[in-house]
């Protein structure tokens, strides 16, 4: 965040600033604000001093002192969104809640990253009367904290600062029950609701009413763990009788995908996330590559029309089979494309009542391995391989030349057809909540 203009500080300004830092360094508040005392009476527009004294005033519930430090520094520099944020928080706890979101939404108008400012925001049109508002505004900001993994650091901030998060996570909670409750009465009807126990279990575990992990470390999806389903990594090829008849098709979808590869404008990076986000770190050498891409027969439940029309025996061939069809989710299928000398590390999916199958298309020699739940395989042309996903898996193209699987996904067999009914609703039902209040799909892989 760029600062607002202020005076260049005095060598003693540069001397207090100095101690401040280092009292807060050592816990030590009253310290800190000491100094920043006489720093403000040096430098009345200096700007981390009165974002500073307006904070602690208000969390020691001096509310009018904050109030009048950011009123008097948004004055001085009215292009501080520090400031504003100060005022509208000040503004806030004197209940002057409209004023308050005049202020917030200010911040965000000259500051649209600072992610407390929405938090704060949310929590005024709350009080204001505008559910509708909130519910919008707490989305949003919960979607880009995970996005740039600013829940993992919210525990470092102050307590108030948390209150408004907590509300905001109870808030879409209560959002996203309501909109399941709406489709679990059918559901009930129809299938019986104990029938319907594991679906149910693994919804209140999504929506924080419960907590439990799965037993095995090496499986966390990152959306829903459904308990109860056989807890292994791998699936046996045999279990699958449907298969054998996209495995009879590998010659005629190699020639497909070879024809894919004359032209590779079409192949996007499989991995394309922001350089802030929670795992780009591990990303880094795919994130926006070549080295690992893929070409999309469907993708989110949407046939991609113009590659299905240029691989139409691929596309008849998966269309044949009982693929995850969640409308706005599922299937996904898609040539993937992994070069030489590449590494994909660890990941999970993001639910385990789903399988993810490998049609090894091109395996090179010597290509390597790919492991699930710490157990390797390696690909076969033409065999397919079968894995749930939510198990932690990565994969190595090992030798000189280009690996090529087509993947597809296909519900876990151990789920029941009513099972599969009320996962296909809920998803639905989240998806389409999430995306009127502006949510992350949890559907798709971050």
């Amino acid at each position: 965040m760029t600062p607002a203009a202020t005076t260049p500080l005095s060598a003693q300004a540069n001397i207090m600033l100095a101690q401040l830092r280092e009292a807060l360094a050592r816990g030590d508040v009253d310290g800190a604000e000491s100094h920043a005392e006489k720093l403000l009476a040096l430098h009345p527009d200096h700007e981390a001093s009165l974002v500073f004294l307006s904070a602690n005033a208000r969390q020691r519930g001096d509310n009018h002192r904050a109030l009048a430090l950011a009123q008097a520094g948004q004055q001085r520099l009215p292009k501080s969104a520090l400031l504003h944020f100060s005022l509208g928080a000040a503004l806030a706890a004197k209940s002057q809640h409209a004023d308050a979101q005049t202020a917030l939404m200010a911040t965000l108008e000259l500051e649209p990253s600072m992610l407390i400012a929405r938090f704060w925001l949310g929590s005024v049109q709350q009080q204001l009367g505008d559910a509708e508002a909130s519910l919008h505004t707490r989305m949003r900001a919960l979607a880009l904290a995970e996005r740039e993994g600013f829940l993992m650091q919210a525990g470092r901030l102050p307590l108030e600062a948390r209150r408004h998060i907590d509300a905001a996570i109870e808030a879409v909670h209560h959002g996203r029950e309501a909109a399941l409750a709406a489709v679990w009465v059918d559901l009930s009807a129809q299938h019986g609701r104990d029938s319907l126990r594991r679906i149910r279990a693994a919804l209140d575990r999504y929506l924080g009413k419960t907590h439990f992990d799965p037993p095995d470390p090496q499986q966390r999806p990152s959306f829903l763990f459904i308990p109860g389903l056989p807890d292994h990594p791998w699936f046996e090829r045999e279990t699958f009788a449907f298969l054998d008849s996209i495995e009879q098709s590998t010659d005629a979808i190699r020639a497909e995908l070879l024809d894919v590869l004359q032209d590779e404008t079409e192949l996007l990076p499989y991995v394309d996330m922001p350089d802030g986000a929670p795992a780009a770190p591990a990303w880094r050498e795919l994130n926006r590559s070549p080295r690992w891409s893929g070409y999309h027969l469907f993708r989110h439940g949407e046939r991609v029309e113009a590659h299905c029309r240029r691989c139409p025996l691929t596309t008849s061939a998966l269309t044949a089979l009982p693929l995850l069809r969640i409308p706005g989710h599922g299937p996904e299928a898609l040539f993937s494309v992994l070069r030489p000398g590449t590494h994909i590390p660890p990941h999970t999916g993001v639910i385990n009542g789903r399988l993810t199958v490998h049609l090894p298309l091109i395996v090179p020699k010597s290509c390597g391995k790919l492991v699930a739940g710490g157990q390797a395989r390696s690909w076969q042309e033409g065999r397919c391989l079968v894995f749930d996903d939510s198990y932690c898996h990565e994969a190595w193209n090992e030798s000189a030349h280009t690996r090529v699987v087509l993947i597809f996904d296909i519900w876990n067999p151990h789920l029941t057809a009513g099972e599969c009914a009320a996962l296909t609703a809920s998803i639905i039902a989240i998806g389409t909540f999430n995306d009127r209040y502006g949510g992350n799909d949890p559907m798709r892989e971050s």
